[in-house]
């Protein structure tokens, strides 16, 4: 799996295409958002992401970050089959955000 800039056209079509993945809603200037994104590189240096990673810029995404209500960052939504399945909000450590990602994995019906 891999980790992808989206912008919203990649995102609205991830959606269409009833895709399975953690969106990171983050921004630039953000402390704890940072350390959430060494925690996901760090994962995915291991080769264990089991969903792909769409990380969307809050600054250069707007309309998507209002339409998923993202009023704190970093804010991680997990999309199974192009719906969202739940969400959370703050900085993650690797040991709770693995198995959430593959409780996500185990949903997709691809």
């Amino acid at each position: 799996m891999a980790i992808i800039h989206a912008d919203k056209e990649l995102f609205d079509k991830m959606i269409a295409d009833k895709k399975t993945f953690l969106v990171d809603f983050f921004a630039t200037w953000c402390g704890p958002c940072k350390m959430l994104g060494r925690v996901i590189e760090n994962i995915d240096n291991k080769g264990e992401l089991p969903v792909d990673i769409v990380k969307v810029d809050i600054d250069q995404e707007p309309e998507l970050a209002q339409k998923y209500d993202v009023s704190v960052v970093p804010t991680l939504y997990f999309i199974a089959n192009g719906e969202a399945k739940g969400n959370m909000s703050g900085f993650v450590a690797e040991n709770v955000l693995m198995p959430k990602l593959k409780d996500l994995a185990a949903q997709n019906v691809e």
